[in-house]
């Protein structure tokens, strides 16, 4: 299997503040990953640059996550009992020294699903109990890991607070949407 899509199920399951999240080592082949990866970082393209993050041109692991799209959806909406339609996936890039704020990403109504897929190792996401940066607790951060998370009022989470290294970090962001892009 060239994806860990089996791992996404409700007994992998973990807690952290009261936000369910599923986080997978090695979700792509090893070999896979890091020749997708490395071929990306030689030719990649920022396409847009909001400041603290930076949007970049199509990576091929993306490309890898819509073939299997249908398969990952189903794991998805069987876990947390949704009913997702697509994974809105991208690459991203986020330059040393920045971030994102505490958040909780409840404002987007038809993405109950987060997720993201590490695609170096630099920072993971950080959880807290509360928008008041309450017991910080980082899950995941090296490269080829997938973390899944459910989107509640409470699932109040960061990027970048912390410095670790002075490197880019890149990532696949994801939003599991009940509703899907007209184009």
């Amino acid at each position: 299997m060239i994806m860990k899509i089996d791992q996404i199920s409700r007994e992998n399951i973990k807690l952290c503040h009261g936000t369910e999240y599923i986080l997978i080592d090695d979700f792509f082949d090893v070999g896979l990953f890091t020749q997708l990866h490395n071929k990306f970082l030689l030719d990649y393209v920022i396409k847009h640059d909001f400041g603290d993050i930076c949007s970049l041109s199509g990576h091929p692991l993306v490309d890898e996550l819509f073939k299997q799209e249908t398969k990952i959806l189903n794991a998805v909406n069987t876990v947390w009992q949704e009913t997702c339609i697509e994974n809105k996936a991208s690459a991203t890039l986020m330059k040393p020294g920045k971030k994102l704020n505490i958040h909780n990403d409840s404002h987007w109504e038809t993405v109950p699903i987060r997720g993201v897929l590490y695609l170096n190792d630099v920072c993971g996401t950080t959880f807290h109990s509360s928008m008041y940066a309450d017991n910080p607790i980082e899950i995941g951060g090296k490269a080829n890991q997938l973390l899944l998370f459910k989107v509640t009022e409470n699932s109040f989470h960061s990027v970048g607070l912390y410095d670790h290294e002075e490197k880019d970090r890149f990532a696949i962001v994801m939003m599991f949407d009940r509703t899907k892009d007209s184009q």
